[in-house]
């Protein structure tokens, strides 16, 4: 499968569905436009539990490979990304199993993997010290994260992060929606408490 520029390509779910109509009739060759669409996403999903750079993309090409065998069962009760967040995910908890991990931890890969802003103050600034004082606010943020508890942080991800609606998250987590929703009321409180002292008057 060759890589292409996925920002060049538009992430249409209707789109994507035509994608597995054509290749469940029997044109496998579409397969290489999901995998080019979604190959930089899921390669960052998987640096946020697995940090190694080689380690991550096995785990990605794996994800590839696992979804091209089980894409002609694929029944489309929900988005293909959601799909393969979810085999992504499974295999990121394998390998963090089989190294003998108890806890999922979530990484900080890149700028555009960082948490929205809109609730804090604006970080933007060119004062030294005001940079050193963001610079810290980042950190707090990616702490309180880390310690959300695991359902929480991975269903606020999703959200947050990932753009997922509800029901995809549901979906992904093979939870109901109400699940969903109640994990992430607790997940914005626990942040809430955290960073109190960062807050503005809207809420996380």
């Amino acid at each position: 499968m060759q890589s292409q520029s996925p920002e060049n390509i538009p992430l249409s779910c209707n789109d994507d569905a035509q994608l597995i109509e054509q290749f469940q009739k029997g044109d496998t060759a579409v397969f290489d436009t999901l995998f080019t669409r979604y190959q930089k996403r899921t390669f960052r999903l998987v640096q946020r539990f697995v940090p190694n750079h080689e380690d991550a993309l096995d785990i990605t090409q794996d994800a590839f490979i696992r979804a091209y065998q089980g894409l002609g069962d694929f029944k489309g009760q929900c988005q293909f990304y959601s799909w393969l967040y979810r085999i992504t995910f499974n295999l990121c908890i394998d390998f963090l199993r089989k190294k003998a991990r108890s806890e999922v931890m979530v990484y900080e890969s890149d700028e555009s993997d960082e948490l929205p802003m809109a609730n804090f103050p604006d970080l933007r600034s060119d004062s030294p010290a005001k940079a050193a004082e963001n610079k810290e606010l980042r950190g707090q943020i990616q702490k309180a994260i880390r310690q959300l508890p695991p359902k929480q942080r991975q269903i606020f991800i999703l959200r947050h992060w990932d753009g997922l609606s509800l029901k995809d998250i549901a979906a992904v987590v093979g939870r109901s929606d109400g699940t969903v929703k109640a994990h992430l009321f607790h997940a914005h409180r626990n942040l809430r408490k955290h960073l109190r002292p960062y807050l503005q008057e809207s809420d996380v």
